[in-house]
């Protein structure tokens, strides 16, 4: 339409131009012309003067008298037709007086030959009017002349631009057909992608149709589709199922012989009623279903609609029988465990008060249990230095026995209060690098110089409670040199990665741990020689198990009687 509007317009345009071109040319034509019969009049009028003057018959005068008739009606003609140039006007005027002195000059030559008496005027007469009258002919043909070539090249250019604008016609015309030739082709080609989308689109809106009908049919959820009237249009298998309404038994009814009264669970629902609730479009609540028996169950609906412009809706429709008795047990769960909750806080208040206990008889008998001994073990001291003389040698071992139960009775004391604490108190997390806290723990112990201990290579860095694992470390080295046969010997201490946790392994060449006592000797107060051989609590270890389990990990060992013995405990990486 653009290049149909555009070419009639450029059209037009060049058409009205080409016809005012048109015009000039053919104003100029009749310029030319009318000065043509100016001239053309006064030489036949002089001709015909001239013939008179030669003969004296009046037919020659007929050119004079038509002359002196129409010269008038020409220049007025031309005068009009040269009226918008100034210029050539001022010409038409010379040109006219000119004319008008030779029609005066020609009638004194018809009035001379009228008085003459004789037929033929003078030669010598008649030449004199004949060159008088050339004279003035000369000067009006000059002044015709500049006239008329200034019209000729007025009727050029005119003519030129005609053909420009012709020129220019038929070139617009030939750029209107090409860009009509051009906007046919787009045209044609977006007439046929539009063709082609549409297909495509119809193509896709039955796929989608045969997709939301597949959805609609499998869809575990009631659906319902409603037309503007609220009545059901659409009844998938599932919402048969929850109902007990066939497809052929609910199409064309009211939404609300599936609805019952919230309230009262009344199946005759009234429609204006259930229409008002549908008005929450995109919300879900909950309200009652009724089955095709009349019985009301939960359900929980969901209302969207198609379209802003269409009146049709879609209910989803879910049976929340279940999940309403399921939210029942757990509520009944929830109260059971508000109950349970109060029940351990109660006993976590117990507990507390016995560890405040616990920990006040720890301190009581830290106190009350050590003085007695530190008394016997003065009294002994006393008793022999007063009886030093009088005292024979086995009495004096038996003095020395006696201290050394009462140190072992402190010792176990002290383990005891150690053993209660772990895992009660509470200690902060560091940076502990393994190998400067197993270098602490060797100057600590200080071992025989015969004695060797050797730290592998590549020990980690942890984030941990340091004085915990100081601790494992140290009672395990410790019981190495401590029951350790000879007193050369040596201890390896390795590590291996094992993910979120180190595993490392404490082994030693002594005389090893039969296999069927390797869990005896985490239990407390357990030792494997008797207490007059070596003075022992049996309580080392068993901290030991009870540290290494409190922070997470495990402690085993592999050994043999006469081979040595590894004691292999997991730690993890970062403290929890």
């Amino acid at each position: 339409m653009l290049c149909l509007l555009g070419s009639l317009g450029a059209f037009s345009w060049l058409r009205s131009s080409i016809d005012e071109s048109q015009k000039w040319v053919n104003h100029t034509d009749q310029v030319l012309l009318a000065s043509k019969q100016i001239l053309l009049g006064l030489l036949n009028a002089e001709t015909g003067v001239r013939g008179y003057a030669l003969t004296r018959r009046d037919q020659f005068l007929e050119p004079y008298h038509l002359a002196q008739n129409t010269l008038p009606e020409n220049f007025k003609q031309l005068k009009q037709l040269v009226v918008e140039n100034p210029s050539q006007r001022q010409q038409i005027e010379a040109i006219e007086q000119l004319s008008l002195n030779r029609l005066t000059t020609l009638s004194d030559l018809v009035s001379q030959v009228n008085r003459s008496d004789s037929n033929i005027l003078p030669t010598s007469r008649l030449k004199q009017l004949i060159d008088q009258g050339k004279n003035e002919m000369d000067a009006l043909r000059l002044k015709l002349a500049e006239f008329d070539g200034a019209e000729q090249r007025l009727l050029q250019a005119h003519r030129y631009r005609l053909e420009q604008q012709r020129s220019m016609n038929e070139l617009a015309l030939w750029l209107a057909a090409s860009v009509s030739a051009l906007g046919l082709v787009v045209a044609l080609s977006l007439f046929y992608q539009l063709e082609r989308n549409l297909r495509e689109r119809e193509q896709t809106l039955r796929e989608s149709r045969r997709l939301f009908q597949a959805v609609v049919a499998n869809v575990i959820d009631g659906v319902v589709i409603l037309d503007g009237k609220g009545q059901i249009e659409t009844f998938n298998a599932a919402a048969e199922t929850m109902f007990g309404y066939q497809l052929t038994e609910v199409i064309g009814q009211n939404i609300s012989i599936l609805l019952a009264d919230p309230f009262t669970g009344d199946c005759d629902q009234d429609p204006d009623q259930t229409a008002a609730h549908l008005l929450n479009v995109g919300q879900q609540w909950q309200t009652l279903g009724c089955r095709k028996s009349k019985e009301p169950f939960p359900i929980e609906l969901s209302v969207s609609q198609f379209d802003l412009d269409s009146q049709q809706m879609i209910i989803i429709i879910r049976d929340i029988t279940e999940r309403q008795q399921a939210e029942a047990k757990l509520q009944a769960h929830a109260d059971q465990l508000e109950q349970l909750n109060l029940v351990l806080s109660a006993t976590n208040t117990m507990l507390k008060d016995r560890n405040r206990e616990l920990d006040q008889f720890a301190y009581v008998a830290s106190h009350d249990l050590k003085a007695p001994l530190r008394a016997i073990a003065n009294l002994s001291e006393w008793i022999e230095e007063d009886l030093n003389d009088r005292l024979s040698t086995e009495n004096q071992q038996q003095m020395h026995l006696l201290r050394a139960r009462v140190q072992r009775m402190d010792a176990l004391i002290n383990g005891l209060l150690e053993y209660s604490r772990v895992g009660r108190a509470q200690i902060s997390t560091e940076s502990v690098d393994v190998r400067t806290l197993l270098t602490e723990v060797i100057d600590t112990l200080s071992p025989p110089s015969s004695f060797k201990v050797v730290i592998e290579p590549d020990m980690p860095t942890l984030i941990t409670r340091k004085l915990l694992l100081k601790q494992v470390f140290s009672n395990l080295i410790d019981n190495t040199i401590k029951h350790h046969p000879h007193p050369e010997g040596s201890v390896q201490i390795a590590v291996q990665d094992q993910g979120s946790r180190y595993e490392f392994a404490v082994s030693d060449d002594g005389h090893g741990i039969d296999p069927r006592y390797h869990e005896k000797i985490f239990v407390i107060f357990q030792t494997l020689e008797a207490r007059d051989t070596l003075e022992s609590t049996g309580i080392g270890l068993a901290i030991v198990k009870k540290i290494i389990e409190t922070e997470g990990g495990t402690i085993r060992l592999d050994s043999e009687q006469g081979q040595g013995t590894t004691f292999y405990f997991t730690w993890p990486k970062s403290a929890f």
